[in-house]
């Protein structure tokens, strides 16, 4: 295995394509997304029970799936493959290693997708690989007018924590050929940026001191930055809490601030992050999260950053 390095292979994968959450309070999540981040609510697939949440972000039929759950772990993630060939690649791969793999045309309609195959990652994450994501004929309209930032980089990127870092890296770096993006090593751990596209990165991970796998964050990034500071007004005039303060990251460039979301996971909302360029990107390391800002409320400071790492990372 070529750990850590970065591979020749190129990836089936190409974008991060969707997410699915289990919640408890579904008009809770639907007030949070919309009302506060312009999120649309769209009516569900046919044959989704009606008590289920789905929402657009852009030209997609849907981006992210709510439905009725325990809060805390994400219910599945979606990663799209460019066409038939290479899902049957991403297929061939997974098979290839032992890994069971479910090839489930049932939920391919749900979803939306031409083709769909399901298995586990390392922690027990559920992957749902497709290809052929529907695209709507009703144009995306805002209810806050934001327009984000997707398109051949996806819906933004998520970042997990994991229990076995080193069969994290064989999985995602060696098995599906994610490439690094770079490092950043703060409070103890070392959190890995992983891209498949020009986005900086669609996925990252960190081993903790806990070694309990869970969803830190996902990410999505509007188009201009005006719209993250009225959502973040919004935000201070709601009941939901802020994790991070405004801020600047050092690896990405990213604008953002950091929230709570109904999930009870949290929620990165940015501008402005830097794009991946290929070739002579040189795999870098930084020392801290932020340039500046990304302040956890409550949590004591040193010129150096916090005393202790952060919840979201």
């Amino acid at each position: 295995m070529m750990t850590d390095q970065q591979s020749n292979m190129p990836s089936p994968i190409v974008a991060l394509g969707y997410l699915g959450f289990y919640a408890q309070d579904l008009a809770a999540w639907e007030e949070w997304a919309t009302q506060i981040f312009g999120f649309a609510k769209v009516r569900a697939p046919e044959g989704i029970s009606s008590d289920h949440l789905y929402l657009r972000i852009d030209e997609r039929q849907w981006r992210f799936a709510v439905e009725p759950g325990t809060e805390g772990r994400v219910a599945f993630i979606g990663w799209e493959a460019a066409d038939a060939n290479a899902l049957e690649e991403v297929h061939r791969r997974l098979t290839a290693q032992g890994i069971e793999v479910v090839r489930d045309a049932e939920l391919a309609r749900k979803r939306c997708v031409q083709d769909l195959i399901r298995c586990e990652d390392p922690d027990g994450f559920r992957l749902e690989f497709f290809h052929g994501h529907l695209v709507s004929r009703e144009p995306f309209v805002s209810p806050r007018g934001i327009g984000f930032v997707t398109g051949d980089m996806g819906l933004g990127h998520i970042l997990i924590t994991v229990s076995d870092i080193e069969k994290s890296k064989a999985f995602y770096l060696d098995l599906l050929g994610f490439r690094m993006s770079d490092y950043i090593v703060f409070g103890g751990n070392k959190v890995h940026f992983t891209h498949i596209n020009p986005r900086h990165h669609s996925l990252a991970f960190v081993q903790t001191s806990d070694r309990i796998a869970r969803l830190g964050h996902f990410m999505v990034e509007a188009d201009d930055v005006d719209a993250v500071g009225f959502a973040l007004d919004r935000l201070h005039a709601s009941t939901w809490q802020l994790k991070e303060t405004l801020g600047r990251h050092t690896n990405d460039r990213m604008l953002s601030f950091y929230c709570e979301n109904p999930s009870g996971s949290q929620t990165e909302f940015g501008w402005g992050g830097r794009k991946i360029a290929h070739p002579g990107w040189l795999v870098e390391t930084y020392d801290a999260t932020a340039f500046w800002g990304h302040k956890v409320p409550g949590t004591e400071y040193s010129d150096r950053g916090p005393q202790s790492p952060r919840e979201g990372i």
